[in-house]
């Protein structure tokens, strides 16, 4: 979201709507609303199962549907998101509001909402940047694994309390033997009509010659595939018809959903005190419990938010800031209707896309049937089962286990492997809260590792055309996490390792005057551009005729005893008050024998560097061979540096 002089610009950047809605017809308007329609049958079925997953009654699930569709609409930029309960924040709402009441998922839901709009209009959007897709796809798919996993209890019919992955399958094998028949046999049945259903969607029916034939093989495309995108529905219904058809009053056969609140829920503030059981808590008490929750909530929403816009953008331009100020709009309003925490979906998106979306007025369609399906229908959920709810959240959560990103860092960046696996497995063994703070904690770690390591190309330059000399090529910013690195490689340069050119020759840097014809060597007594790792300089066995310098041993009568170093600074873009001090040791200890230059450097280096040093010496290359030259027809008895401290 960009600051605009006009307001209105600035109007049109918060109310998109405001925009699109000058051209919008009736074609448009179609194809919104059939795409509308199509996400409420994905949608409805998994708010319901959305809202067992967070550990509330279905009724729930739908409160949080219906807002998030209305107010992206008037706010979001994409028109495929759509704005509901999703099963990564539905898990982490379970996580902090376990043992509570749904008081603390609505109030969990407003602050993230707030967070979220600040984090919008403070431009604090690159923040997600910190979070590398190697980290999200280890937390993601931990997380799929762990919704799954606590869904075993409702595919097998057990009763049990179990908060996180290892407490689940350890209550798992201890009540394994009260396994329900009737619930995992219809739970099984679930899923197989829902993975052969979605297989549907994805048939493609060869196409004819004759033209009647192709019309009719086009709709029978089409057929199957809204019957595959509409599977939860399908399910959820037949399911709860076979449950009616054999419920008994005193017994039932499968375990049910049970009695909920029917009619829409009434717009009031989330409550900032509220009573659990015989234990009142005050607003300070209920933000202590949330925890880190308050701050990880709206950061997941971000991340998903963003990346879901990325994807669908197709080559447009996305306003990433104003996404984070949509999604954090749809939150605040949500917890009014009693809403816990929403994102968008990959898999709601990817169906109104699929269906032909045109503006994110879909949004409003959606929103309109998720109302009348709560003012209507919500007595009938109580023959829901719960074995056809778990069923469906299983199966939409196997996509997000992500193992083909294995093989892609495998071979491209194999360090990245490191904060993938980190977090998977700290997700998993310590929850997935403290896993995606691990997970942030090991991207920090590599970050100062690379930060520590700047890249840095040191040659020892004596190619007849400039006078020789050492150079250095730094790039990009200069930080603390690197600043004794550098300063510690450059100083090695005067103290080589044995196996390279002696300390003699590093110390004192031998120039033959052009008058000496016996001990001339036509400016190649070093070979020309010879590169220094770790401080090392390559031996010389590339000298031009070897006479002065003969397997790395100096040589002949020395009558210019020096050292020079130029930095180029072309490439650096600033440097940390840390990097700056180390510079200064090293310019200190450089001095003793020797001059420093700084090449090239832009007004921001070069106002750091006069702030550091006493009288640094700057140059452009076309004043470097000059400024080198007369350097080295000084008298080399003298111990001059134009960079003294």
């Amino acid at each position: 979201m960009l600051k605009l002089s006009n307001p209105m610009r600035l109007v049109e950047s918060v109310l998109p709507i405001l925009r699109w809605s000058k051209s919008y017809d009736l074609r448009t308007a179609i194809g919104d609303l059939i795409a509308g329609i199509t996400v409420a049958l994905t949608l409805i079925p998994q708010s319901i199962a959305y809202a067992s997953l967070a550990g509330f009654e279905p009724q729930y699930g739908l409160y949080a549907s219906f807002v998030g569709g209305f107010v992206y609409a008037i706010m979001g930029t994409c028109p495929q998101i759509n704005i509901g309960p999703t099963a990564l924040l539905s898990l982490l709402t379970f996580t902090y509001t376990s043992g509570t009441n749904a008081d603390f998922a609505v109030l969990l839901c407003f602050i993230a909402g707030i967070v979220q709009l600040f984090a919008g209009f403070a431009q604090l959007g690159f923040l997600v940047e910190f979070v590398s897709l190697p980290v999200v796809s280890g937390f993601t798919s931990a997380a799929a694994i762990t919704i799954a996993s606590s869904q075993i209890k409702g595919l097998l019919g057990l009763k049990f309390s179990a908060e996180t992955f290892i407490s689940t399958w350890k209550e798992l094998f201890v009540h394994i033997g009260e396994t329900r028949m009737q619930d995992t046999l219809l739970s099984l049945f679930c899923c197989i009509v829902l993975m052969g259903m979605k297989a549907l969607k994805d048939i493609e029916i060869k196409s004819v010659i004759n033209d009647k034939n192709r019309k009719g093989m086009l709709i029978l495309q089409r057929f199957l595939w809204f019957v595959g995108v509409s599977r939860n529905a399908v399910v959820v219904v037949l399911a709860a018809v076979l449950a009616y058809t054999v419920h008994e009053d005193k017994r039932d056969p499968l375990i049910l959903t049970g009695s909920i609140t029917p009619g829409l829920p009434i717009p009031q503030a989330p409550a900032f005190h509220t009573t659990v059981g015989n234990t009142t808590y005050t607003a300070v008490e209920m933000f202590t419990h949330l925890g880190s929750g308050l701050l990880v909530v709206p950061l997941v929403g971000i991340i998903s938010n963003v990346a879901i816009a990325k994807a669908f953008s197709n080559g447009r331009t996305l306003d990433a800031t104003q996404e984070i100020v949509a999604l954090g709009a749809c939150n605040l309003f949500g917890a009014f209707f009693r809403s816990f925490p929403v994102n968008g979906s990959f898999t709601r998106s990817a169906v109104s896309e699929a269906s032909g979306v045109k503006t994110p007025a879909a949004g409003f369609y959606t929103g309109v049937i998720v109302l009348l399906t709560l003012a209507l229908l919500t007595p009938y959920f109580f023959f829901i089962p719960r074995a056809a709810l778990s069923a469906v959240i299983v199966c939409a959560v196997l996509h997000m286990v992500d193992t083909d990103i294995l093989k892609k860092l495998w071979n491209t960046s194999r360090l990245d492997l490191i904060p993938l696996l980190g977090s998977f497995v700290c997700c998993l063994a310590l929850g997935i809260e403290v896993g995606l703070i691990c997970g942030v904690v090991v991207d920090m770690l590599l970050l100062l590792y690379y930060h520590s390591r700047p890249p840095l190309d040191i040659v020892y330059v004596n190619d007849g055309v400039l006078p020789a000399h050492f150079a250095i090529h730094p790039c990009g910013g200069l930080y603390f996490a690197g600043a004794e690195q550098v300063r510690s490689k450059l100083i090695s340069l005067r103290k080589p390792k044995n196996n390279s050119i002696p300390a003699t020759a590093l110390e004192t840097l031998t120039i033959i005057p052009d008058s000496d014809n016996n001990g001339t060597s036509d400016g190649n007594n070093i070979a020309n551009g010879n590169h220094i790792a770790n401080g090392n300089l390559s031996n010389g066995n590339n000298n031009a005729n070897g006479n002065n310098v003969t397997n790395g041993n100096i040589n002949g009568n020395f009558i210019r005893s020096t050292e020079l170093l130029v930095v180029y600074c072309d490439a650096v873009s600033r440097m940390d008050y840390t990097f700056l001090q180390s510079l200064k040791m090293l310019v200190a200890e450089w001095s003793r024998g020797g001059r420093v230059f700084w090449c090239d450097a832009n007004p921001l280096v070069k106002e750091q560097l006069l702030n550091v040093l006493q009288d640094p010496h700057f140059c452009d290359a076309e004043q470097l061979r000059i400024l080198l030259a007369g350097t080295l027809s000084e008298d080399s008895q003298v111990n001059i540096s134009d960079t003294q401290l």
